[in-house]
């Protein structure tokens, strides 16, 4: 497809996935604990059913990144990964998304981590 080699789209999809999913899990949480405490009449409103559904969306979108970024840390190490990655040939720029896909789905996972701790630390809507 358009000229791309299979390894290449791959590399880009995967890099791109884990700052989807922190988006994604990131709107999530904000909108769901919104909802819950939109009347705001009651701030002293259990929030439990929220932090129930946060946790298990935290959990998934945690395992998400641990495995992405473990297969792109194998591929990446499988075909010699070791920096730097700066020539202009298409072995480089592989092994540079690679790189990348490692490295961002790190950021993701702590990302994920640091967006479920407030509501996950606080059991109302104060």
């Amino acid at each position: 497809m358009f000229g791309l080699r299979r390894g290449t789209t791959d590399s880009l999809i995967t890099m791109i996935a884990t700052p989807t999913v922190w988006a994604l899990h990131f709107l999530f949480c904000y909108v769901l604990v919104a909802s819950a405490c939109a009347p705001n009449e009651d701030v002293f409103k259990s929030i439990n059913g929220a932090r129930i559904a946060i946790a298990v969306a935290t959990a998934v979108s945690l395992a998400f990144c641990f495995f992405a970024g473990l297969r792109a840390l194998r591929e990446w190490k499988a075909a010699g990964g070791t920096p730097p990655h700066d020539q202009p040939t298409e072995h480089d720029r592989e092994r540079q998304m690679e790189l990348a896909s490692v490295l961002l789905s790190a950021l993701s996972f702590l990302a994920i981590v640091f967006t479920a701790l407030p509501v996950l630390l606080v059991a109302d809507c104060r």
